[in-house]
Order: C-alpha cells, then sequence, then structure tokens
C-alpha cells in the first residue's frame, strides 16, 4: 500500500462518475473511477479508467475528486474512533480497507477526519468480487467499495 506517512511519492487521484447496473430484483449503482498517480522514480502521471466501483446502497450518487489518504496506524480498516489519515487537506478521499468493524464506522471515522469520499477495498486475499455495501446513515459525501485490485497499484 505505499508509504503511510504524510510525505509520499505516490499521488492518487479518484474520479467517480455514476452508471446504473442492475443486479438482481435490486439496482445497484457502478462508479467509474479514473485513477492518477505518479510512477515512483518518475515526473510521469499514469492514468487509467475502469467501471470497478459499487456506490454504497445509502451512499449519494455524485462524484468526488481528490488525493487518496490511507489510515496512518498499521492496520488500513478504520475501526479505531481516533485514526487518523495521511491526508487532511481538502479535498481528499480515504481508502480504508475491509473487515473488522462496520462500513457505517469506517464512514464515521473518514468523514470526522474530513473525507471528501470514502472508498472501502476488499482485504488482501479475500478475492477481487465487489458487492453491494450496506451502511447506516445520511452522509453528504460519495462512498464506494472496489476490489483489492483495484488498490493494487497503490
Amino acid at each position: 500500500m505505499g508509504r503511510k506517512n504524510g510525505c509520499c511519492s505516490l499521488l492518487l487521484w479518484f474520479v467517480v462518475f455514476v452508471f446504473q447496473s442492475p443486479a438482481g430484483a435490486s439496482v445497484v449503482w457502478t462508479a467509474l473511477l479514473e485513477i492518477s498517480y505518479r510512477s515512483p522514480g518518475s515526473t510521469e502521471t499514469v492514468s487509467e479508467v475502469c467501471e470497478c466501483g459499487l456506490y454504497g446502497l445509502d451512499s449519494p450518487l455524485h462524484g468526488a475528486s481528490g488525493v487518496v489518504g490511507i489510515p496512518s496506524s498499521p492496520d488500513l480498516d478504520a475501526c479505531e474512533a481516533d485514526t487518523h489519515f495521511t491526508v487532511s487537506e481538502a479535498p481528499w478521499i480515504a481508502l480504508i480497507e475491509r473487515g473488522n468493524c462496520t462500513f457505517t464506522d469506517k464512514i464515521e471515522v473518514a468523514v470526522r477526519n474530513g473525507a471528501s469520499a470514502v472508498v472501502i477495498f476488499n482485504v488482501h486475499g479475500t478475492g477481487n468480487e465487489t458487492r453491494p455495501m450496506v451502511h447506516n446513515g445520511e452522509w453528504k459525501v460519495a462512498i464506494v467499495t472496489v476490489s483489492n485490485a483495484t488498490t493494487g497499484e497503490v
């Protein structure tokens, strides 16, 4: 996952667009992500676009962009109420590992720290399937889940 301190050579942007995709009896909104980063040891910016995210079932359906911040703790799950992130200057997007607490807990921690959006990724080794995410609350920030393959470059 790259370096966990504030000085990071990896610059990453998520830009989220909205597309609708039916899945079974419910409607799932897919997210088109544009991921841009500076290649380590280079001044070249690399950009990738993928339709690889799903909006949370209670997420507002709008886009977001910003530098990505990860939890500055040894684990990346943002389950502790006092979790801080590697970025604090707006706009920024929280990138959080799935597991160990509810999605709502993770979102609350990120929003309390000032995140403009929240992206939750699968735990490494659990597969790359992305499933709809249920979380309680009325949020003003976009909330998206992605596979761990999507965040592998980070």
